[in-house]
């Protein structure tokens, strides 16, 4: 007989298994575990990351040469101010940051570190010549701004260091060169002593930039044009990232009428470091000397922008104004130039005329107007600032009697 059994269509009775005990525990005790273990159990889990390896200030100096080497200069000189940082008492690391900053045109930093490495080490004939450098570069700054007292302070201070750094090493051509480019700056009469020092400078250090460079400042100030461009020139050969000489070489070629090379030479250093408000300055200013007001007003708008301080780029940007009747922009830019010229010149009386007419033309301001234009008249030039001075008042004559009437 066969039975057939079919399951039961109601539960069947009794407890769990002794099976299913048993894994119900194994697994409520590997929860609470993990539970209260979370932490622990995480960091099993999870690799430790590897720390990066400590780099040592060499490493980072190394780093920065490379980066001042291809252009890139903020980061060098970030890289100069870490390995100063793991290592401040090495010069070597001051020195090449300041002869940077003075390279990149950056004066308060440049004097910053100057002063502190003197501290460090002052019988040094390398940080003297740097410290020089940077106290150079700091006169011409003041002088910008106006500042002539405390230039010239500057310069003398440059004019020291060097004779010490001379006197500790005879052989330093570079602390020559800044000898002889303090003495210029100081008093251009100064040319005689400046060349026979520049000239020494060369004799030793015939293939540094910085050398070429001075002996350029100083043939261009005796008015030796040709020569001059000849030593921009070979700067410039010896390091085209140099500023100053390829800047003295615009200017050199623009003023004998290579306008063409002049303007290339400044787009082409705008474009290797275009946060340098100098070499805006002297672009814009060429287009206005060519009458191509537009385009200097962008760069010169730019040079403002980037230093607000130097009194060169705003005496242009308040001419570029002038020169396309926008009265209202040239009064401010011309004031504050003005205001800090330290008094008018024959070459400064044409800025001041500007901002006597701009007061004039824009509302009738001869109140403002005629003292400007009185002061260029007491410059006695006989030229053609005086001749436009003595018009402006003219004029201001004329409207008072207009006024009265």
């Amino acid at each position: 007989m066969q039975i057939n059994r079919r399951s039961s269509s109601y539960p069947r009775r009794g407890g769990p298994s002794c099976l299913t005990m048993i894994v119900f525990v194994v697994v409520a005790g590997a929860v609470f575990m993990l539970a209260s273990n979370a932490n622990t159990v995480i960091e099993a889990i999870v690799p430790t990351p590897t720390p990066e390896p400590t780099r040592s200030a060499a490493s980072y100096a190394t780093s920065a040469s490379l980066y001042q080497r291809d252009g890139e200069y903020e980061q060098a000189i970030s890289s100069y101010e870490n390995a100063i940082q793991l290592d401040s008492e090495n010069p070597a690391y001051y020195v090449a940051l300041i002869n940077l900053l003075t390279l990149t045109n950056q004066p308060d930093d440049a004097l910053y570190w100057a002063e502190r490495v003197i501290l460090l080490e002052s019988g040094n004939d390398e940080v003297l010549s740097a410290v020089a450098a940077a106290y150079l570069l700091n006169g011409r700054r003041l002088a910008e701004v106006g500042e002539l007292e405390e230039a010239d302070l500057q310069y003398q201070r440059a004019i020291d260091s060097a004779q010490q750094a001379t006197q500790i090493n005879g052989n330093s051509g570079l602390a020559y060169a800044y000898l002889a480019g303090a003495l210029i700056a100081q008093n251009p009469n100064n040319f005689a002593r400046a060349q026979e020092v520049v000239d020494l400078a060369v004799a030793l250090e015939p293939d540094n930039p910085v050398v070429r460079y001075y002996r350029g400042v100083v043939l261009e100030t005796q008015g030796y044009y040709a020569q001059a461009i000849d030593e921009y020139e070979t700067a410039v050969s010896l390091d085209a990232t140099y500023v100053d000489p390829a800047l003295s070489l615009a200017y050199s070629y623009f003023y004998s009428d290579n306008r063409q090379r002049a303007i290339i030479i400044l787009r082409d250093l705008i474009e290797a470091n275009p946060t340098d408000a100098n070499t805006h300055d002297a672009l814009g200013w060429f287009y206005f000397l060519a009458g191509q007001y537009p385009d200097a007003e962008i760069y010169l708008e730019e040079a403002v922008r980037l230093d607000p301080e130097m009194v060169r780029a705003r005496a242009h940007l308040g001419a570029t104004y002038f020169r396309q009747f926008n009265y209202l922009n040239a009064i401010p830019e011309l004031e504050m130039a003005v205001e800090n010229f330290g008094g008018v010149t024959p070459t400064r009386a044409l800025f001041y005329n500007m901002l006597g007419f701009s007061h004039f033309r824009q509302d009738g301001n001869c109140q403002a107007a005629v003292p400007l234009f009185q002061q260029v008249i007491e410059l006695d030039t006989n030229d053609i600032n005086e001749d436009n001075a003595r018009q402006g008042l003219e004029d201001c004559r004329q409207a008072n009697i207009e006024e009265s009437e």
